[in-house]
This record gives structure tokens, sequence and C-alpha cells, in this order.
């Protein structure tokens, strides 16, 4: 019995080194998990009258907490090292999830980056990550709108600066919408100025749910965030960012199924920072990591993310969908880099 224990202690400290060390890859994921919201009624919060016990969702502990259990058992398939979530409630819901990854799936991420912002749905975007942050910073493009989170790490003495994002749907009117992503777009290309001013050579990257088209003006102008490689390359001001989204057939990376309008969008997207392509930054891509993650039992007959929630059916009445999320997460994998140099100490926000 001391042996096994012996040989487990043994096991988990190599499999901690080698995520330190850099000798198995970084990974960083993005998922939009569709109205987490916890079961009980918040006074202050309007938005979250849906999911109660006696809201339209008929939200239930025992919902809840299938929906949890379900969401933590694909974390645990990605393993990252940071996450960062769109539509999540409250710090409780983070609490509870990463709850059950540490007890039921053996995957513990210790770090809850959050706050309560100020969005009308009563929604936030936040990150999970297996160690914290050395520094946060938050932004408010618009109020009543998601925050935009920034937010560096230091990994084996490598710097990376992950920011989350979750912009204006295009729900409403149509320009009023536009600008309302075109001030998140500019939000997060401040905080992006920023890390580079302070280091060209940062690593930096930018994900979420942008509620745009890749080539949409708002994301290649606006914030700079640009699909034509050659051009991120070469661009003189070394500002522009490449949207990883190039790097994969658009049949396969879609994440994003809008029934109403029969139409399939890509969403959900990766940005990063020119060193982090050409090698010059402290971690740079894998080429071809970049993946929409989908297993079989996330997605409904047609290959639609099955959501979790309740759903108007005229043919046999209101059925509930006990899913995981309208949209599928995205994640890539970095590997070690360019040497950290001194000046990387003070790299970042």
């Amino acid at each position: 019995m001391a042996i096994s224990r012996l040989f487990l202690v043994f096991a988990l400290t190599v499999a901690a080194w080698e995520v330190q060390s850099g000798t198995e890859p970084l990974v960083i994921a993005s998922w939009n998990v569709e109205n987490l919201f916890d079961y009980e009624d918040a006074p202050d919060n309007p938005g979250d009258d849906g999911y109660t016990p006696r809201g339209w969702m008929r939200w239930s502990e025992r919902r809840y907490r299938t929906k949890l259990d379900h969401l933590a058992g694909v974390i645990r398939e990605m393993k990252p090292q940071v996450l960062c979530l769109a539509e999540v409630e409250n710090r409780r819901v983070l609490e509870d999830l990463t709850q059950v990854l540490k007890e039921k799936y053996d995957y513990p991420m210790t770090a809850i980056i959050h706050r309560e912002g100020t969005d009308l749905r009563g929604i936030d975007v936040a990150m999970l990550a297996v160690r914290k942050p050395e520094k946060t910073e938050w932004k408010t493009p618009v109020s009543g709108q998601r925050d935009v989170l920034a937010a560096s790490f230091d990994f084996d003495g490598r710097k990376i600066t992950v920011l989350a994002n979750h912009w204006k749907s295009q729900l409403g009117d149509k320009q009023e919408s536009e600008e309302l992503r075109r001030k998140c777009a500019q939000a997060a290309r401040g905080l992006v100025d920023k890390a580079l001013k302070t280091d060209p050579s940062a690593a930096v990257v930018v994900t979420g749910d942008f509620n745009d088209v890749p080539e949409s003006e708002v994301l290649t102008g606006t914030a700079g965030f640009v699909l034509d490689e050659q051009l991120f390359l070469t661009n003189r001001t070394g500002r522009l960012l490449f949207n990883l989204s190039a790097t994969v057939p658009e049949s396969e990376r879609l994440t994003y199924y809008y029934a109403s309008g029969d139409k399939w969008s890509t969403l959900d997207m990766f940005h990063i920072s020119r060193g982090m392509w050409n090698g010059e930054a402290p971690w740079k891509v894998k080429r071809g990591s970049m993946r929409v993650f989908k297993t079989p039992r996330q997605c409904n007959r047609k290959g639609e993310p099955l959501p979790f929630k309740r759903q108007r059916n005229k043919t046999v009445g209101d059925v509930y969908l006990t899913g995981y999320s309208d949209h599928f997460p995205i994640l890539m994998e970095l590997e070690p880099g360019a040497k950290p140099k001194r000046a990387d100490k003070d790299a970042g926000l």
C-alpha cells in the first residue's frame, strides 16, 4: 500500500512538472457555456428570473448539477491550463464547476478570475486556470454589456496574456448592435496595444465569443484581427493579430448553429500576436492544433450543438434538452517559443 501511494505521488509530481516545464503543450480553451445560472433567484439580477424553479426554464438544483457535470466532463477531456468562459451568472457557479472538476474528474483548476459585471442579462465573462494570474485588468466597453477580461500568466518563467470576450449579439437593430461590438473591439484593442507596447514580442491571445464572422470589418478593421497570414507577418506596425480560424477549413471551424435562420457560423475564435506565430514570443502556437472541440455526445442527430434547455415543440409539446451548450468550445496548444528575456518580467498588462 505504501509503495502504491509513493508511486501515485511520484506520478502526480511528474505530471505537474511536465505542465510547468513545457514538455507538455500549454492548452488554452474558450467556451460559451450558454446561460450557466444557479437555481436560486437573485433579487438584484432580473436576468436570472427564467432560471429558477418557477421560471420558464424550470431550472432546478438537479438540472443545474447535471449541467455542471456535463460541462466538467468536456473540460476534463480538453485539459486546458487556461479556460475562458462566457455566459456565467456569478462566482458561485464557477466555484461549483471547479468543485465538480476536482472531486469527480480529478482536474483541479484552482484559480477563478471573475467579477460582477453590468450586463443586463446578468451574465459575465470569466476564466478558470490551473494557477493564479500575475495581473488582471477589466474593461467595460458599454454599460449593460459584458466586460473584456485580460489576465497575464507565468508558466515556467514564460509569460502569456489572455483576453476573454463576449461581444454584443446581432439581435435587435443591426447598426446599433454593430456599434456595440465595435466598442468591444476598441476595448480589446486597447488592452492588446498596452501589452505589445511593453514588449512587441509578447505572447498575447484574444479569444471568446465575438458574435460576428471572421471576415467582418469590426474584427478585421477595428480590432485588427486579420485572416491574411502574409499581411499579419509583414505589417510594419506589428499591431495586427492573426485569426487562427484561417488555419482551419471553413467547414471545420463552425461553432454555433442558429436554428431559426438555419445557419452555421464561426463566432468563437483565437487571435494571436505575431511572436506566437514566428516563434519570437515565449509561447508559440503548435501548428495545426487549433480546433473546435466536439464529441458525439455534445451533438444532436444533425451534428449541431446540443444545448441544455427547455424548448418549444409544436408537434409533441415542450421538451427538455439535457445537453451542454449551444456553442462548441475551441482550443489550441502552445509550445515553448523564444527564451524569455529579462524584460519579460514587466511584459503584459
